[in-house]
C-alpha cells in the first residue's frame, strides 16, 4: 500500500482483475506529497477508503445498462484521486470527508494470543532429532551425544535459536586446544571438574 520513491511516499493498490478492463488499469498509484510516514499513513486510508468506494461503484455501474456513461463518471473520479490525500482539500471544496461516505467496519474480536512456547534446548534436540531418531546410526548418536556433552560442560543448556557463530567458533577453538585422546577416556573437563 505505501511505497517510497526517493524522499517521499506514494500509495499504491492493485485493481481488481474483473475491473481492470472497465477501469483501465491494473493498479493504483499516487504521490502522498510528504515524506513524514505517519502523515503518509493517513493519507494513504484516506484513499484506500476512496478506491475501495470507486471499486464498489464499478462493480454496480457494470450490472446497469448504461454502464459506459456511470464508468465514465468513475474513471474521472481516479483521475481526480490526487485531490483526495491533501487534508486541506475537502475544506476547501465544502465537501464530506471520504470517511464520511464509508461505513465503518464492523470490529472484530481478536483471537487471544496462545501462550509462548518454550525454547528449544541444546539438549532437547539433541533428544529430539538424534538420540530419538530410528534412522540416525549408533556411531552418529554416540558421536552427537559426545560433542553436545562437551559443548554442555562448556557453556552450559541454552535455546538453540540463541547458539550463533561466536559461541560456534568458541567451541570449535576448545575442541582444538583439547587432547587427541579425549574421546577415549574422561574429558578434560571433567577431571578439572573433580580436582
Amino acid at each position: 500500500m505505501l511505497r517510497v520513491r526517493g524522499t517521499t511516499y506514494h500509495f499504491r493498490r492493485i485493481v481488481p482483475p474483473a475491473l481492470r478492463a472497465a477501469l483501465n488499469r491494473r493498479e493504483i498509484w499516487v504521490s502522498l506529497k510528504t515524506s513524514y510516514q505517519n502523515e503518509a499513513r493517513k493519507r494513504a486510508s484516506l484513499l484506500h477508503a476512496r478506491t475501495t468506494e470507486l471499486f464498489s461503484q464499478t462493480h454496480l455501474a457494470l450490472l446497469e445498462p448504461d454502464a459506459l456513461s456511470r464508468l465514465e463518471g468513475v474513471r474521472v473520479s481516479l483521475r481526480d484521486l490526487q485531490s483526495v490525500n491533501l487534508p486541506s482539500s475537502a475544506q476547501e471544496t465544502g465537501s464530506l470527508p471520504v470517511s464520511a461516505l464509508v461505513p465503518k467496519p464492523l470490529t472484530v474480536k481478536k483471537a487471544t494470543k496462545p501462550a509462548k512456547a518454550t525454547p528449544l534446548m541444546l539438549s532437547g534436540a539433541l533428544k529430539r532429532f538424534v538420540l530419538d531418531n530410528p534412522h540416525a546410526s549408533a556411531d552418529t548418536k554416540k558421536a552427537t551425544q559426545r560433542a553436545i556433552d562437551l559443548f554442555l560442560q562448556a557453556f552450559g543448556d541454552a535455546p538453540v535459536s540463541i547458539i550463533g557463530g561466536e559461541k560456534a567458533g568458541a567451541f570449535r577453538d576448545l575442541l582444538f586446544s583439547l587432547p587427541a585422546s579425549l574421546g577415549k577416556r574422561k574429558s578434560s573437563l571433567t577431571l578439572e571438574e573433580e580436582a
